[in-house]
């Protein structure tokens, strides 16, 4: 029986299927993010740049609840919302934190709950905890997730936790595709090849967040933003 709220248990709960997040459709951003140019100034390319700045504060900061409200507030940065704490809630929020900062974490779905209830935000909490592990949480918001079902999701969508938990299922079926290899090196050559003409200096990409990072250059060929 698999654990509760580990990815083995997502596949035992009932969660729409259909998802546009597939080997064969996130292909074209190999191309993409080499064409795609980010205008100086974008918020595309202020992320590009201030990402891998905010990764490693995140990982410098070594009390638990310093860097959980630290990255909660480099989380707001990115969200139209400004930064809300439920202090209720605070507490389990910062164990869930710690416990996805571990050298041995792994998705835990009542961890994703603790941390939206601090927040009173699922989006939040999902790049609060890629800020934690990045290897392990993929950030997503409204966009991704309409990308993801054809369809613009509703509050309520966004709000339950088992619809973020699908979006990191389909991440890890496509990494089990044929081919993701080739695709993950090509994307990241050409990544590292946008880094260069920014003048950014390099940085690795997780698994996790290559895949992240296609989807989200193919909303921005479809005039959209991340």
């Amino acid at each position: 029986m698999p654990r509760s709220g580990s990815l083995e248990a997502i596949a035992y709960m009932n969660i729409h299927t259909f998802s546009h997040i597939n080997l064969q459709t996130l292909d074209q951003a190999v191309d993409l993010v080499r064409v795609n140019k980010l205008a100086d100034g974008s918020r595309e390319a202020a992320f590009v740049r201030a990402y891998p700045a905010l990764m490693e504060a995140a990982r410098a900061t070594l009390r638990v609840e310093d860097a959980f409200l630290l990255t909660a507030t480099f989380a707001h940065g990115w969200m139209p919302a400004s930064l809300r704490l439920d202090p209720r809630h605070l507490d389990a929020a910062v164990r869930a934190f710690g416990l996805a900062r571990s050298a041995k974490a792994e998705f835990s779905l009542p961890g994703v709950d603790a941390i939206a209830a601090c927040l009173q935000s699922l989006v939040a909490a999902s790049k609060v905890l890629h800020f934690a592990a990045p290897a392990v949480y993929p950030t997503w918001d409204a966009r991704i997730e309409r990308f993801r079902r054809g369809q613009a999701p509703t509050d309520y969508h966004m709000a339950q936790t088992a619809n973020y938990a699908a979006y990191v299922r389909d991440i890890h079926d496509v990494k089990q595709e044929d081919g993701f290899l080739g695709f993950h090196l090509d994307y990241c050559m050409n990544y590292q090849e946008r880094l260069r003409q920014l003048a950014i200096p390099p940085y690795p990409l997780t698994d996790m967040r290559v895949i992240e990072s296609a989807v989200c250059e193919i909303i921005i060929a479809q005039g959209g933003h991340t």
